[in-house]
């Protein structure tokens, strides 16, 4: 393994929660496909489409936040801004480089642990409804797509600039 997470921690609206978050489940952008067999083909294909699945983001965190729960189950146009910070190191030259991880989406919850006294009691919940997501690593933007207007870049390049252009956007 070449670049090993060393810590974490995540930030709602700018308040720090990583002393209570366990773990993270992170999306990676991934296309939409359309299996595709045309007239003389016999292979299928799973043909990209110019769409992203939607995104989710998994939370589990130890104790019974009410702070967290105070943001679950808001109606509609109602979002929230999350960061989440890793410090991962370089397993050849044990240099630490900085991911983060922003997104805009709705907290919700997902479940609570059984109550047992005298024991540790968790409370997991997800953001979806994601309509910016940004992943960069040690400072370089990998990822960045945002729902309107229509935004994707990958790895430093406009997947949508042609689309938009003739979109008038």
């Amino acid at each position: 393994m070449h670049d090993i997470l060393q810590g974490f921690t995540m930030y709602v609206n700018g308040d720090d929660f990583g002393e209570d978050t366990e773990e993270l489940t992170l999306p990676v952008p991934t296309p939409t496909t359309q299996n595709y067999r045309g007239g003389g083909m016999d292979l299928a294909v799973e043909m990209p489409m110019f769409a992203l699945e939607a995104m989710e983001i998994t939370i589990k965190q130890a104790g019974q936040s009410v702070r967290v729960q105070r943001m679950c189950a808001k109606g509609p146009g109602s979002r929230d801004s999350f960061q989440f910070r890793g410090a991962v190191q370089s397993d050849s030259d044990g240099s630490i480089a900085a991911h983060v991880i922003v997104v805009e989406g709705s907290a919700n919850a997902d479940s609570r642990d059984s109550w047992n006294r005298g024991e540790k009691v968790g409370f997991n919940w997800k953001i979806n409804n994601l309509r910016y997501f940004r992943y960069e690593a040690d400072g370089e933007v990998i990822h960045e797509v945002q729902a309107w207007p229509p935004k994707r870049i990958v790895y430093g390049v406009d997947q949508l600039a042609s689309v938009n252009a003739a979109l008038g956007y």
